[in-house]
């Protein structure tokens, strides 16, 4: 058998494991889906957005550990924005994220640093606005007849799944492409 023909056989077989990942990870998906939904029933803006934060902040604290060659040399006390950016500068969180993940982590220090400060629609419509038209119209066009509370969960979830998929799909793509040229 010619390395060619080997490795189209092996492609088959990723094909079909993957596949079988790929539902894997919609499973995933789901489960955290309903956790975030559940975590957050009854809860007001301020735990919400907390919430959401820290979930998002552990997917990259993770696709850190997962994607760069050391990442022990940046140490353990890596500040939320530091590790979005160097997610951003070396590609492994693409660059449509930056807005919406930064105005996030605005609503959060807007509440760590701010007594005062409410969450309204005016922040929310803020969000909203960090993301292309398409994903502005086919989100609202599913949520605007939702309350605002509703909204904001779903929009904060759609960004800590994005940096799940990115974490798991990453792992199971490489490992994958590892066992066809090992």
């Amino acid at each position: 058998m010619k390395n060619k023909d080997i490795i189209i056989n092996r492609v088959k077989k990723l094909d079909e494991k993957f596949l079988g990942s790929l539902e894997e990870i919609a499973e995933k998906f789901e489960v955290q889906h309903d956790k975030f939904i559940q975590d957050t029933d009854g809860e007001n803006f301020l735990q919400i957005i907390l919430r959401a934060h820290l979930y998002i902040e552990y997917e990259m604290k993770e696709l850190i550990k997962i994607r760069l060659m050391h990442p022990g040399e940046l140490g353990d006390q890596l500040k939320f924005s530091s590790m979005f950016r160097i997610l951003l500068a070396t590609g492994i969180i693409p660059l449509e994220l930056k807005a919406p993940i930064n105005c996030i982590n605005k609503f959060r220090n807007n509440y760590a640093h701010n007594l005062n400060y409410q969450f309204n629609e005016e922040e929310f419509d803020k969000l909203v606005n960090t993301f292309s038209e398409e994903f502005k119209v086919d989100f609202l066009r599913k949520y605007s007849n939702e309350d605002l509370s509703v909204k904001l969960k779903e929009i904060l979830i759609r960004q800590w799944l994005i940096l799940i998929e990115l974490r798991l799909l990453d792992n199971v793509i490489g490992r994958e492409l590892e066992d066809i040229f090992s």
